[in-house]
């Protein structure tokens, strides 16, 4: 019953306190750039983690930052639930643009914050116009200075479902000339790819090393990348 409690009353809080606060950041947007509107929203994000401890009982961790490079690089990151996109901003010193489809920009007070933050916008039209474009889209964000999240799995999937990445995210890397670095997560355990947090839990986030897109085949990029993500997700 006190589990059932608390999630709801999480769920209310995340809801509530996302349309507020994004009423606020869209009437600062005016008068804040494209650096102030990220740190507006990164403040809601590092506050959803405080209250994530206390509420559903999730914590969270980082381990590997280390290996994330001083300039320009594409995340390929597992995808198992919503609590990488609302986290991500608060966990990563960096500043990170995700790769998301442009449905999401629709969704009142959020998608209208999401267009403010100048991220990249996916377009699941033709395959080959769509990769044109989000390479042209990251290419900028680069050259900016953001770091590019991508989930090669193209959709949210269970901790214990198989590794499967599309080429997307290393013909990304490859593209644009940048390392790609593999994350893997297990917050699939804690909060279900559909769904919402199940109970209390620690999510522990580990950061690969950088894979030079530069000295490796596109092949031999996307074979490294998957034995590595491979490799960690047994052990989380």
């Amino acid at each position: 019953m006190r589990a059932t409690f608390t999630k709801w009353l999480f769920i209310v809080y995340l809801l509530g306190s996302g349309t507020l606060y994004s009423m606020i950041i869209l009437l600062l947007f005016p008068f804040v750039g494209r650096a102030g509107r990220y740190w507006l929203a990164k403040q809601w994000c590092r506050a959803l983690v405080f209250v994530m401890r206390w509420l559903p009982g999730v914590s969270c961790s980082i381990e590997g930052l280390e290996h994330l490079p001083a300039g320009p690089a594409i995340i390929l990151c597992r995808h198992e639930s919503t609590w990488e996109t609302l986290t991500f901003m608060a966990l990563f010193p960096r500043r990170v643009s995700f790769v998301f489809k442009e449905d999401l920009l629709r969704i009142p007070f959020f998608g209208w914050v999401l267009r403010g933050l100048d991220m990249v916008s996916l377009n699941r039209g033709s395959a080959r116009q769509a990769h044109q474009a989000v390479t042209q889209e990251s290419a900028e964000k680069l050259a900016k200075g953001d770091v590019i999240v991508i989930f090669p799995e193209g959709t949210r999937v269970a901790h214990d479902a198989p590794l499967r990445l599309t080429s997307g995210g290393v013909r990304l890397a490859c593209a644009t000339g940048v390392p790609a670095v593999p994350v893997v997560l297990n917050a699939g355990k804690v909060w279900p790819a559909k769904g919402w947090p199940t109970g209390r839990g620690h999510i522990r986030v580990v950061v690969g090393p950088a894979f030079s897109s530069q000295d490796m085949s596109q092949q031999d990029l996307s074979r490294a990348v998957h034995e590595w993500m491979k490799n960690e997700l047994q052990q989380l």
